[in-house]
C-alpha cells in the first residue's frame, strides 16, 4: 500500500510512447499525455487546431470505456465482479507566439458501476494543467504546472479508494552553446489525502534538479544528472528525509529504428530519524523501442528505485521491474498489441499485519492484449483483455483480477 507518483522523487518524468501503460493500479492517471518531458523538448503536442478563437486553438477530446472488471475492489477471497463505464471529456486550450507556447487544459473522469451495490464505488475525478513554453535562440524558460482531484486506485498500491489532492508546479531554465546543453529545474510536489485516517501519509516535496546533456549524434544525447529532494510529512516526522542522487544516460536512437532511454546511478535516502532504514544503492531505468519494420514494433523496459511506502509504519519498499511490448499492424489503420510485466516490491523494515509479522515481499504479474483501429485521425477504437495478478508473502493482499474493455478515444 505506497503511492508511486511522489516516489519518483529524483526521476525525470518519462512518458513511454508504447501504447499503454500494463499496470492500471500503478500508472497516474494523468490528462497529460499530450506532454512530452525530455529536456528542452517539452511542450504540448497537439494536432492542427480545427477549432480557432482568434489566435487561440481549441482542442476538445472525448474517451470513453465500458469495461468488466472480475474483482472490482481487489480482493483475495471475496471477488466482485461488474460492469464499470468511464467517461473524461477534455479541452485543451493553445495559444502559439511565435516559436512560443501557452496552454491551458482540463479532463474530468466519471466512473459508474452498474450494480446498485456498487453505487458507493461511483466517483469522479478531475484533472488540470498549464503550461508555458518560451524558446529563445539559445535558451528556454519551461513552467508547468498540474493539479488532480482524485480518489482512483491508479498511483498508489491502495487496493481501495483514497480520495486525495495531487498538485506539482515544475519550472525549467536550459541555455544552449554548441553541442551542450544545460538545464536547472525546480518541482514542488504536494499529496494531502482528504480522510483523516491517512493524514500520516499527507507529504510535501521540494527538489532540484541540474542536467548536463552532450550532443553525441543528431539524434543521440548523453546526460549527466544531479537531484536533491527534501520530503516533510505532515504528521510523521519519522518519514522526513533529504535524498540525493546522481545518475548518467543516454537518450534518442544509436542504430536506425531504435530509439532508448537509459538512466543509471546512485541515490542517498537519509531518514532523519536514526533508527529509520536509508538507501544507499544503484537505481537506474531502461526503455528501448526497436521498429523492426513500419508495421513492426518491439518494446523493452526495466528499473530498479526505491518508493515511498504507505504500509504501516514502513518508510519505502525497493522495486524491480521488467516488461516488454509488441505492436504489429497487418491491415492499414488496425494494431495487434500485447504487454506483459513483472514488478517486485520488497519493504525495508518489518512490520505487523493481524497475527503476522516480517519483510513483506510482494510480486506483480500483469499483461494486456488487445486490437486498436485508428477510424480517422480524430477518433480511435480499441478492444481490450488485461490481468492483473498480486502474489505476497502477508496473508490477505493476494489479488487476481481479469478485465475486458472496449473503449474509444476521439482528439479533434
Amino acid at each position: 500500500m505506497s503511492f508511486r507518483l511522489s516516489l519518483r522523487v529524483f526521476c525525470l518524468s518519462i512518458l513511454f510512447l508504447f501504447g499503454f501503460q500494463t499496470f492500471n493500479a500503478y500508472a497516474d492517471f494523468k490528462l497529460l499525455d499530450a506532454i512530452e518531458e525530455f529536456g528542452e523538448k517539452r511542450f504540448v503536442k497537439t494536432k492542427p487546431g480545427r477549432i480557432k478563437a482568434g489566435p487561440l486553438k481549441i482542442h476538445p477530446s472525448l474517451r470513453s470505456s465500458v469495461t468488466y472488471d472480475s474483482n472490482i475492489l481487489l480482493e483475495e477471497n471475496d471477488a466482485r465482479e461488474d460492469v464499470v463505464y468511464n467517461i473524461q471529456p477534455g479541452v485543451i486550450l493553445e495559444l502559439p507566439i511565435n516559436k512560443h507556447q501557452l496552454a491551458v487544459g482540463y479532463e474530468a473522469d466519471f466512473e459508474n458501476f452498474t450494480k446498485s451495490r456498487h453505487h458507493n464505488q461511483n466517483d469522479q475525478n478531475q484533472n488540470f494543467f498549464a503550461l508555458a513554453d518560451l524558446r529563445f535562440t539559445n535558451w528556454y524558460i519551461n513552467v508547468l504546472e498540474r493539479f488532480s482531484e482524485t480518489s482512483g486506485r491508479a498511483g498508489t498500491t491502495f487496493t481501495s479508494r483514497i480520495p486525495r489532492y495531487d498538485q506539482v508546479i515544475q519550472p525549467k531554465i536550459g541555455y544552449r552553446w554548441k553541442r551542450f546543453t544545460l538545464e536547472g529545474g525546480f518541482r514542488y510536489f504536494m499529496r494531502d489525502f482528504r480522510q483523516q485516517v491517512n493524514d500520516s501519509f499527507d507529504f510535501e516535496e521540494t527538489a532540484w534538479t541540474g542536467v548536463l546533456y552532450y550532443d553525441l549524434f543528431a539524434r543521440l544525447k548523453a546526460l549527466i544528472e544531479y537531484q536533491a529532494s527534501q520530503m516533510d510529512y505532515d504528521d510523521n516526522f519519522l518519514r522526513a528525509g533529504t535524498f540525493q542522487q546522481v545518475r548518467v544516460g543516454l537518450d534518442g536512437e544509436p542504430f536506425r529504428n531504435l530509439r532508448v532511454k537509459v538512466r543509471g546511478g546512485v541515490q542517498f535516502r537519509n531518514y532523519e530519524e536514526s533508527s529509520e532504514t536509508d538507501f544507499n544503492s544503484f537505481v537506474g531505468d531502461i526503455w528501448a523501442e526497436y521498429k523492426i519494420r513500419p508495421d513492426l514494433k518491439l518494446t523493452a523496459r526495466a528499473g530498479r528505485e526505491p518508493v515511498e511506502a504507505t504500509f504501516g509504519e514502513v518508510n519505502y519498499y525497493l522495486e524491480h521491474r521488467a516488461g516488454f511490448g509488441v505492436e504489429y499492424s497487418p491491415w492499414k489503420k488496425w494494431t495487434l498489441f500485447a504487454s506483459f510485466d513483472y514488478i517486485r516490491h520488497t519493504y525495508s523494515e518489518r512490520e505487523t499485519l493481524g497475527a503476522q509479522t516480517g519483510y513483506r515481499k510482494d510480486n506483480h504479474f500483469g499483461g494486456r492484449y488487445g486490437i486498436r483501429r485508428l477510424v480517422s485521425d480524430w477518433m480511435e477504437i480499441e478492444l481490450a483483455y488485461q490481468h492483473l495478478n498480486r502474489l505476497s508473502n502477508f496473508t490477505g493482499l493476494d489479488y487476481t483480477d481479469h478485465r475486458v474493455s472496449l473503449s474509444s478515444n476521439l482528439t479533434y
